[in-house]
């Protein structure tokens, strides 16, 4: 987690802490949801999780939530950055063994890209 050392005028310290925690109770809300409706029996479920498995895909160690909140511009696009940013150092570079790879993703895999 990146703290925040310094704000807009607009903005409160209190203000940005009751964001993050709308950001993570919105996150376990959608979570707690995901978990009613989905059949841990499911046989697509069971697939999916096959899979993940196979090619070595485990979550990271901490959640990564999604800024939902309304912030002032520089805030929001400073939150949003970094959950990009934590989407990709964690999104795993393993290619889908069913795609075909193209001439541009040979040569990228080639480049260590």
């Amino acid at each position: 987690m990146v703290l925040i050392e310094e704000l807009p005028d607009e903005w409160s310290f209190e203000a940005e802490n009751m964001a993050m925690f709308l950001d993570r109770f919105d996150f376990f809300l959608r979570s707690e949801y995901a978990s009613w409706i989905t059949d841990p029996d499911d046989p697509e479920v069971k697939a999916e999780r096959a899979l993940r498995k196979k090619r070595g895909i485990k979550p990271p160690q901490q959640p990564l939530i999604p800024p939902v909140a309304w912030r002032p511009g520089p805030i929001a696009d400073l939150r949003r950055e970094l959950y990009e940013a934590a989407v990709e150092l964690h999104t795993p570079s393993v290619p889908d063994p069913g795609r075909k790879l193209g001439s541009r993703d040979f040569a990228a895999l080639l480049a260590g890209g």
